[in-house]
């Protein structure tokens, strides 16, 4: 079983990434079906500059909320190769890796 350093399972880390994302889209009248492969940047993006913004702040008060720290404009972030940011499933992977999945 895969498990995070706080005890928070990768399955979590999605809720509450899924959860924090579809807030937005509903809150925006944005028709969409979230998937892992869901585009959030780009040209077929969900998110404009201030939804990814808003998002960022989101996710990281949610996660605050379960008594987790975790920062999404990081310099690792923001000047990485390839954005942590390009869909749904790149983004809770990031968190995963922020959060240090071990493998027991």
């Amino acid at each position: 079983m895969i498990y995070l350093k706080n005890n928070m399972e990768k399955k979590q880390i999605n809720e509450i990434v899924i959860s924090t994302i579809k807030n937005y889209c509903e809150e925006n009248d944005i028709q969409v079906e979230l998937t892992k492969d869901t585009p959030l940047i780009g040209s077929a993006r969900i998110l404009d500059s201030m939804g990814l913004v808003n998002t960022i702040v989101d996710i990281e008060t949610a996660f605050l909320d379960e008594n987790v720290e975790i920062s999404l404009t990081s310099e690792a972030a923001m000047s990485g190769r390839i954005s942590p940011f390009r869909s749904v499933g790149s983004l809770c992977n990031f968190i995963a890796r922020q959060l240090g999945i071990e493998e027991e």
